[in-house]
């Protein structure tokens, strides 16, 4: 997606540029006096311009997306909620999120097949929601069945600094309270531990007793 939204962003450069350039001409021949005003149709200057660069930023809107999905169903949060087939599953439909604009049977960039075009949007923007949906979903239960509440507490650090859907940013935000809540049982379950086997800690054999229990309370830390 970023070389996609690389390349997009210089089409439309080239577009606003045309426009852009015209102007500066027009203003500097009408200041030199040397020339009768220069003026044309508009439309037939600017509107096939005008309207690829819409399609462009639209394609550009595209590229975001899928960036955006990539940078949440990553690795890490595979790492954290050891789902990995429920992210690929989701990912596998944000992939399909671009047949339909690849599969057009028309020119995009041509005005007559404009409401055709806005329809392929239409259909993308509503298929974006759903995965959102999906995702937030995905997210909420996966959070609920936490492996690890410092792996957790760690994923949400670095996706704070990570650019990905506002609603998804969102929902990973609100899962504070829940890796709260796998902490403090994580906390409850090494303290029982501990009280269980103060008095004769599980040591490895032939290892001096004070040596063990030292080791076995780090273990706990640790943990």
């Amino acid at each position: 997606p970023q070389d996609a939204k690389r390349k997009i962003q210089s089409a439309l450069n080239v577009l606003e540029k045309w426009r852009e350039t015209y102007f500066k001409v027009r203003q500097k021949i009408e200041e030199s006096g040397r020339d009768q005003r220069w003026e044309f149709d508009r439309k037939r200057l600017f509107d096939r311009t005008e309207y690829m660069a819409m399609c462009c930023q639209n394609i550009h809107m595209v590229a975001q997306v899928l960036e955006d999905f990539h940078n949440i169903l990553g690795p890490e949060l595979k790492a954290v909620t050891g789902d990995s087939q429920g992210i690929d599953d989701v990912l596998r439909r944000v992939e399909a999120l671009v047949v339909p604009l690849e599969t057009v049977p028309f020119d995009i960039f041509d005005r007559r097949f404009q409401a055709s075009w806005e329809a392929v949007m239409h259909r993308f923007n509503e298929d974006v929601a759903k995965i959102e949906d999906a995702t937030k979903t995905f997210i909420n239960e996966s959070f609920k069945k936490l492996r690890s509440a410092e792996g957790a507490f760690d994923l949400l650090q670095k996706f704070k600094h990570i650019k990905t859907r506002d609603s998804i940013n969102k929902q990973m935000m609100d899962k504070f309270s829940d890796i709260l809540g796998r902490y403090k049982e994580e906390v409850q379950l090494v303290n029982k531990l501990f009280d269980t086997n103060r008095e004769s800690p599980p040591t490895f054999k032939n290892q001096p007793p004070i040596a063990g229990a030292i080791a076995w309370s780090k273990a706990l830390f640790f943990r």
